[in-house]
């Protein structure tokens, strides 16, 4: 039950960031395009550059949960290769447990170092830094989910062995 709850959370986060990196794509893509009409055409804008570097921030580390959910990271198999059947599982367990300490070490550091710098302001724009190092522990908060959520359905032996 438990475990069910677990990989529906993932697959809802999961969805809800695709659905954020593709906007967050978009938008860059809107804003890099507004910025060289508007450097062409009429007067550049101070502030197009600096949104555009955000929203990389941001799909960057939204988008690394939506990889690593589909276990796209490129990764090293070398020692797992090694082993066959329930050493192998053993193997798969412990680097999925792994990833969770770090994953959860990285929320813990990120959200530190979001509040200690983020009482500046942005450059361009009138909004507080710790929005955007917000990205950090939301990001890997997100792995973090992800991480359990394999090493939970790799527990039930629902995890595929590859």
């Amino acid at each position: 039950m438990i475990a069910n709850a677990v990989k529906r959370a993932s697959d809802v986060i999961d969805r809800i960031s695709c659905w954020l990196v593709v906007l967050t794509m978009g938008g860059m893509v809107f804003f890099t395009a507004l910025q060289i009409i508007f450097r062409v055409y009429l007067q550049a804008l101070s502030w197009s550059e600096e949104v555009v570097r955000y929203l990389l921030v941001w799909s960057t580390f939204i988008g690394a949960g939506c990889v690593y959910k589909r276990a796209g990271h490129i990764n090293v198999t070398f020692i797992q290769d090694f082993f066959k059947g329930k050493a192998k599982k053993f193997i798969q367990l412990l680097v999925q447990l792994l990833n969770s300490i770090f994953f959860a070490a990285a929320v813990y550091y990120g959200i530190q170092y979001m509040e200690k710098q983020g009482s500046q302001v942005a450059a361009a724009l009138p909004i507080p830094m710790s929005l955007m190092y917000m990205a950090i522990p939301v990001g890997f908060g997100i792995l973090l989910l992800h991480s359990v959520s394999a090493l939970v359905e790799a527990g039930t032996n629902k995890g595929v062995e590859k």
